[in-house]
């Protein structure tokens, strides 16, 4: 009687997810409901060069295989060499799967690190995925 109710609880228990098999591992990153991740390929336009007191800009296209369209949005993260974060811009993607973001004005003269990071809408099959590249201002 023991094992059976031993037996009932684990299945409950493991059925309820609260459990997980023995052997089986966790996936770390389920993007929609039923686990199916898709990893969009950005198109990534951007300023390698920018003049003192103007903006660096990024246009990104989000694409993917077929019609979809990538839902959610874009982080650009523009950080100095050796230095603190300078700007961290969120924006909403277009109905297209395209963002264009801007940095901010007069930055100072030197080498910038500049990630863009997709942030995708939950319960979407979307995949997170960072790009970094990297801007002269002078």
């Amino acid at each position: 009687m023991k094992k059976l109710i031993i037996a009932l609880l684990a299945s409950v228990l493991m059925a309820a997810g609260f459990v997980g098999a023995t052997g089986t591992a966790a996936n770390a990153e389920q993007c929609d409901r039923y686990g199916v991740c898709i990893k969009p390929k950005p198109e990534i336009v951007k300023d390698k060069n920018v003049d003192q007191g103007e903006r660096p800009k990024v246009n990104i296209v989000w694409g993917t295989q077929g019609d979809a369209v990538v839902k959610g949005k874009t982080r650009m993260i523009i950080k100095a060499v050796g230095g603190p974060v300078v700007s961290n811009k969120v924006k909403k993607i277009d109905k297209n799967g395209a963002v264009t973001i801007q940095g901010p004005k007069g930055l100072a003269p030197g080498r910038y690190k500049v990630t863009v990071k997709l942030i995708p809408n939950k319960n979407t099959p979307w995949k997170r995925v960072t790009r970094t590249y990297w801007i002269t201002v002078s």
